[in-house]
């Protein structure tokens, strides 16, 4: 009966502990989607690691801070006007979690709204400290 008790009790400990490291995943990402909402690329590009990789299908991938920065100032003409992120699901692999969802972004191009639809996966590093940080993300558009 005793170890039953320490099983159940060990049971609600993992998953509080999951549930508050998935809401810290869910947070950093919020302010992923934040920084995109505000044409951010200093902050974007510091969300990630060192060696960090933005992919994308059809193109290279982009590795590094300030390799990321460069990529993303390019579209400086840009106004995003809504940019939201759905979790799917988050998976953790030690001190990594692999987060799946699905992402909405409208802005302005040259005074013609684009609506975009599309998958994404982020691959979340956790830091000395507990700050999370980007290792790869990579996002698809699809049809919708």
């Amino acid at each position: 009966m005793a170890v039953m008790k320490i099983f159940v009790l060990l049971l609600i400990v993992l998953f509080s502990c999951g549930r508050s490291l998935n809401k810290d995943v869910e947070n950093a990402m919020h302010q992923y989607d934040e920084m995109i909402l505000h044409t951010d690329t200093k902050g974007i590009a510091a969300m990630f690691t060192a060696d960090g990789e933005m992919a994308a299908p059809g193109m290279a991938s982009i590795y590094g801070r300030d390799s990321i920065q460069n990529f993303l100032s390019q579209f400086s003409g840009i106004k995003v006007l809504v940019q939201k992120s759905n979790t799917d699901s988050i998976q953790w692999l030690g001190d990594t979690a692999i987060q799946y969802g699905t992402y909405y972004q409208r802005a302005s191009v040259n005074n013609t709204i684009a609506e975009v639809h599309g998958m994404f996966q982020a691959n979340w590093v956790t830091q000395p400290g507990g700050k999370l940080l980007l290792k790869r993300m990579s996002a698809w558009p699809i049809d919708k």
